[in-house]
């Protein structure tokens, strides 16, 4: 007989359920109120604890077509497809839903380790870090809802792959710097992430910035940053002995040393290191945070208007349709490039150092074109 038991019929929420899932399986799960209020999201009202095991059902379902493999929650209810018997026999699903039994609560975590991936891992972190700047910025609200929606149709059983690439062919052109050679850039960043996850040091080949000179370095990585599309290794090079930033691209070669181990030091945090820098510079023993103001003519000032450059952008109408943009950062004179990049659009009222630099940067630019 075909299987009329009642079902959750509602993706969207069973897909915000399944990211909720995901989300607090680095913590040890989500409770059932979490599911609950996952759900809620979604739907605008409070699920009975059956509807969430219904979703539950559904998506063991999806990742285990037998459906097979542990007791009933209190409230819960055996239905077609789903026993409460275990059979060791049977191959194992590649991913599923785990229960954890502690203090007395069940917490739902998403396992993906009873299988190996079948994707490339390097690929897969070169995809999602390419992701992940939107997800970081100005579209960080349409990431989630795109991601969720997708979801949402693939638990629907609606494929729509082909047809979404196809229409992003044909109406989006990204026209941003990549790689050159994307396998290789992928390997350096699936290597940067291994060695950080085990606290492993590196031995990398750097191409510095400012000579063209390969160096060789060991480091022991603390993260990634990235600042205008631009990816950079962030750590403490043994070499010289204090913090550096390397630009991925400009590391040439890059090796774990597997027989090696560091320490982060205590309470260090990336985001509170670089979050008041401009771009990627720090200083030992703490960076002076300085004020830079500038001018910005009418028509650049919408950009200023729809875009936040730093965190710390304030605006201040001028009349006439000019602003005056100020911003509280560390490291200001990586601001030169990017203020001279705009012309006579912006001039720099103050800190007098910056505008000194400015004048300097650009008559030094002109003397190359004097000849």
């Amino acid at each position: 007989m075909p299987d009329k038991s009642p079902r959750c019929n509602h993706p969207e929420a069973i897909a915000n359920i399944l990211v909720r899932i995901l989300e607090k399986t680095p913590a040890g799960g989500a409770t059932i109120e979490d599911l609950e209020e996952a759900y809620e999201e979604v739907k605008g009202s409070t699920p009975s604890r059956k509807t969430i095991y219904r979703a539950l059902e559904r998506l063991e379902l999806l990742f285990d077509p037998l459906a097979r493999g542990e007791d009933l929650e209190e409230g819960e209810e055996a239905g077609p497809g789903r026993s409460t018997w275990l059979d060791d026999d049977l191959p194992g699903p590649m991913a599923g839903i785990k229960r954890s039994k502690r203090d007395r609560k069940t917490y739902y975590l998403f396992d993906g380790q009873m299988a190996a991936p079948a994707f490339n891992l390097d690929e897969s972190i070169y995809a999602a870090l390419s992701l992940y700047p939107q997800y970081r910025g100005m579209l960080k609200d349409a990431y989630h809802k795109i991601m969720r929606k997708l979801l949402a149709e693939t638990l629907a059983g609606v494929s729509v792959y082909n047809l979404l690439i196809n229409e992003i062919e044909n109406h989006v052109h990204v026209a941003e710097p990549a790689p050159a050679d994307p396998e290789t850039f992928a390997h350096l960043i699936s290597e940067i992430f291994t060695a950080l996850r085990y606290k492993k040091r590196l031995r990398i080949k750097y191409v510095r910035t400012y000579d063209g000179v390969e160096t060789e370095r060991v480091i022991e990585p603390y993260g990634l940053l990235n600042r205008f599309n631009n990816y950079y290794l962030t750590g403490y090079c043994l070499s010289s002995k204090a913090n550096r930033i390397f630009h991925v691209v400009h590391i040439r070669n890059l090796q774990i040393i597997e027989d090696s181990s560091y320490k982060m030091p205590p309470s260090y945090s990336l985001k509170k290191s670089y979050s008041q820098a401009w771009a990627t510079w720090t200083q030992e023993g703490g960076a002076r945070l300085e004020t830079v103001r500038l001018q910005v003519c009418c028509g650049t000032a919408e950009r200023f208007r729809a875009i936040k450059f730093h965190e710390s952008q304030t605006l201040t109408e001028l009349g006439n349709g000019e602003i005056e943009a100020v911003f509280q950062i560390t490291g200001a004179h990586e601001m030169v490039p990017w203020i001279v990049s705009w012309g006579s659009d912006i001039r720099v009222i103050e800190p007098l150092w910056l505008r000194t630099k400015v004048v300097s940067y650009l008559r030094e630019a002109l003397s190359g074109y004097e000849d």
